[in-house]
């Protein structure tokens, strides 16, 4: 697979000619900047995909448009720094040289975005193409370039006008066979001054704090400590913002005075103190658009429902609008606007696609999302919890951490979806003579054989076909990392082929994945049995095997044999917190100071086998810890390589907030989290998988699963406070901080895990940034200065207007002080 075409001339990103003037146009004195950039491009590469398709790359490629079902193909995204405050910002691109070339095969779909759920009821649907863009004879996309505005941080932390340009290098006539390319492009940008910028002010802060007035008193400390190392803080009552700023709302109220502290202080930072005021029951969520009564500090919703083309439309998969603390930190847009995140005034905040689930909106497009400040979330319930995570944050800050336990990085994964390929060996049985036959098969990887799967069958042509599904390859393994596995599962020991044909399609709960690649179906026609199953290397970064099938009958000969060579599969979390490069783009541990440890606890390594292990590696200590894998606001789990046995067998028992186990009646639930013991050694924790961050939930609507007649994604578990929150309110152990989703996290399947942006994309950029940052600051980082640059990352790099990208960004939340020195004042 992967055969190298013909090469056509396109590619790499090269400027040219960069250059700024300024015109003022007669008729109105205004005055009209313009720059302009040229860029060429170079060699680009058609390379076989699987049998059915083709696939455009090139070298240094920004990334992809990756609609689902729709061709993927390259973009280069150029990103430009305006003054702030400039107005009526236009883009022009002028492709060059453009040719048209005939190419043979059909260009790859872009893969859907999968959730990153703990639940085995996981909606999956392969990404076929999309038949409007498909049969069409006009070009896609549409036009060679897109480029959106926005207002907010740049990576030195100052406030800035975004113009990132999206230039499509290729279109694809797909009803024609043909590409359209362009070798070379010019970019041209205009635009008016503008008269917002940073002022000097009478009194500035570097932070504001806002709290109810409970949790004042032991505000006031952590306010005198900031001070003492040069955080110059402030302490704002939510009562006082209500008196004194007007708003549709009490966020909006709240974003007002945000919007002030900005204008009048110069924040940096903003820290929102306060969370639900009780852990037994709340409502979270009185509005659609907010929750106020029950929360100490209130939170904003937005009302992302998802696409109708997705395989998330499905009623029990989406999310009806999830906690958004980043609405609060998006002051500004193009020209000076405030981010009401209404721009259509419907009363709907960040309306997406609710038309589709009945509802009669408008979506909301020009939302900025840009952060001019970096904010995060304690969402505190109650004193003891306040005093406890103040004290926290103090003592971390107070000493600077011991290198022989902060220099070291616990990254926790595993095999995230089940990726391969159709086997489909097609076994012609027409001319065999009754009787009995053993299927065998084989997997290899470069060094080693695996253990022979053997399945033995009869002909008989008298009585019906039977067919079994089987999938049992977790009895054949007892530890990782070990040889290859090939199993067979579209038939079983004792079967029979007989008069009849045979066809079934093993749901969700008998083989994961199956709807996504047929790897799974039994199918028995005109005499020929469809051998299908599995091959893989369950080892770290284990990628490629090949697989032997054979048919022996009674007398030990071979009736048939045939090869797959090269079948692909990954363990989609490993790579993303891994140390290699997959793609061009590497997983965290790849982008981390040279002088720190990675310590990998991976299924495929054998280090992963339950919470047991999980809370061990937490107890030793570390800088950070990056889950991936699976979740929900009380569980983290992730699967064995290659999910043996389906999710049933090949998920890894999970780390929980409660565990309800029946021991005895009455059953008395336990908190495994209560068992770590890094005591002040804590790490920052990254968290990738579905509602870990979903800080809004509480006992009786979590058992209950009631929230706004939408579930609580709880599953029926009384869990009083979500996975990540609780991490960072315990005393003395567990984290600093945490950030994750508060909803539906998104992967792609195989060897894009870590290219394609999402939930393991998003964080691998916070190590990224972190790295960068690292070493241009001798260490010295604070982890707000990391979270906002990873936000304005990955805006600048993915597609905004895609639903899920939109999402990942806007749900992916701080939990703890974004003024926080990283590994403590020397």
């Amino acid at each position: 697979m992967n055969k190298i075409l013909p090469i056509i001339l396109i590619g790499i990103l090269v400027i040219s000619a960069l250059g700024a003037t300024a015109i003022e146009t007669k008729e109105n004195k205004i005055s009209i900047m313009s720059e302009k950039l040229e860029i060429t491009f170079t060699p680009l590469q058609i390379t076989e995909y699987n049998e059915e398709y083709i696939e455009i790359n090139f070298e240094d490629i920004t990334t992809y448009l990756s609609d689902p079902g729709k061709p993927r193909l390259p973009k280069v995204v150029n990103s430009f720094e305006l003054p702030l405050g400039v107005k009526n910002v236009k883009v022009e691109v002028t492709p060059k040289n453009i040719k048209e070339y005939k190419i043979q095969g059909i260009i790859r779909p872009a893969p859907y975005h999968l959730p990153l759920t703990s639940s085995s009821e996981t909606i999956t649907e392969t990404a076929e193409k999309n038949i409007k863009i498909y049969s069409n004879h006009n070009p896609y996309p549409e036009s060679w370039y897109s480029y959106r505005v926005g207002v907010g941080l740049n990576e030195n932390m100052e406030r800035v006008t975004h113009v990132d340009v999206q230039t499509y290098p290729t279109r694809y006539k797909p009803a024609d066979d043909t590409l359209l390319i362009t070798e070379n492009a010019e970019i041209k940008i205009t635009y008016q001054p503008g008269t917002l910028d940073i002022k000097t002010c009478a009194e500035e802060y570097d932070m504001v704090i806002i709290a109810p007035k409970i949790f004042s008193r032991p505000l006031n400390k952590l306010v005198q400590h900031k001070n003492n190392f040069g955080i110059k803080t402030l302490l704002e009552t939510t009562e006082s913002i209500y008196n004194a700023f007007e708003g549709r709302d009490k966020p909006e109220q709240i974003k007002y005075f945000i919007k002030y502290a900005l204008d009048e202080y110069n924040v940096k930072y903003v820290l929102l103190f306060g969370g639900l005021k009780s852990k037994i029951f709340n409502i979270p969520r009185e509005h659609r658009n907010y929750g106020v009564k029950w929360w100490h500090v209130p939170v904003r919703y937005n009302n992302f429902y998802d696409d109708p083309l997705h395989p998330l439309s499905y009623e029990k998969i989406y999310d009806p609008g999830v906690l958004c603390d980043l609405y609060y930190a998006d002051i500004y847009g193009e020209g000076e606007v405030f981010q009401d995140w209404d721009p259509n005034e419907d009363g709907i905040i960040a309306a997406w696609g609710m038309n589709t689930k009945g509802y009669d909106v408008e979506n909301d497009t020009c939302i900025d999302y840009v952060p001019d400040l970096a904010l995060g979330r304690l969402a505190c319930r109650n004193l003891l919890e306040a005093r406890q995570v103040i004290n926290k944050i103090i003592r971390y800050e107070e000493t600077a951490a011991d290198p022989s336990w902060f220099n070291k990085m616990v990254t926790i994964s595993g095999d995230g979806f089940m990726d391969l390929e159709d086997l489909d060996f097609q076994w012609d049985t027409n001319s065999l003579e009754e009787g009995e036959y053993t299927i065998k098969a084989q997997s290899y990887n470069e060094v080693e054989a695996g253990v022979i799967d053997k399945i033995k069958i009869t002909i008989d042509r008298s009585v019906l076909t039977v067919l079994t599904f089987n999938h049992d390859d977790h009895l054949r393994i007892t530890e990782y990392p070990c040889g290859p596995i090939a199993e067979i599962v579209s038939v079983s020991d004792g079967d029979i082929l007989g008069a009849t044909d045979y066809y079934y399609e093993p749901k969700e709960g008998e083989a994961y994945g199956n709807s996504v690649i047929p790897w799974a179906n039994l199918n028995f026609t005109d005499g020929i049995l469809h051998i299908r199953g599995k091959t893989y290397d369950p080892r770290p970064y284990g990628v490629l095997t090949d697989i032997h099938v054979w048919v022996e009958n009674e007398d030990a000969e071979v009736v048939f044999d045939d090869w797959r060579y090269n079948q692909e599969m990954y363990y989609e979390g490993e790579w993303v917190v891994g140390q290699k490069l997959l793609l061009g783009g590497g997983g965290a541990g790849y982008y981390m100071p040279e002088n720190f440890e990675i310590e990998d606890i991976w299924a495929s390594n054998g280090e992963l086998t339950g919470p047991a292990d999980m809370i061990n590696a937490l107890n030793g200590g570390s800088g950070f810890v990056f889950f991936s894998g699976h979740g929900s606001p009380n569980v983290w789990s992730d699967h064995y390589p290659g999910i043996p046995g389906n999710r049933r067998h090949g998920s890894i028992p999970s780390l929980s907030v409660i565990s309800m186990k029946p021991r005895k009646l009455p059953i008395i639930p336990t908190f495994p989290m209560r068992q770590i013991k890094n005591k002040d050694k804590l790490p920052i924790i990254l968290i990738g998988g579905c509602h870990n961050s979903q800080f809004n939930v509480s006992m009786i609507p979590g058992l209950l699963d009631l929230h706004n007649n939408k579930f609580t994604w709880c599953h029926g578990s009384p869990v009083p406070e979500c996975f990540s929150w609780y991490l960072v309110k315990m005393p003395h152990t567990g984290a600093i901080a945490t950030i994750g989703n508060t909803g539906l996290g998104y992967g792609v399947p195989a060897k894009e895990c870590t290219t394609e942006g999402l939930d393991g994309g998003i964080c691998i950029e916070f190590f990224k940034q972190y790295g960068e940052e690292y070493e241009t600051n001798d260490g010295a980082t604070i982890l707000g200065d990391i979270y906002a640059k990873t936000l304005v990352s990955y805006y600048n790099t993915f597609d905004m207007e895609f639903l899920d990208h939109a999402k990942t960004y806007t749900q992916w939340v701080l939990l703890g002080d974004p003024s926080l020195m990283i590994g403590g004042y020397s």
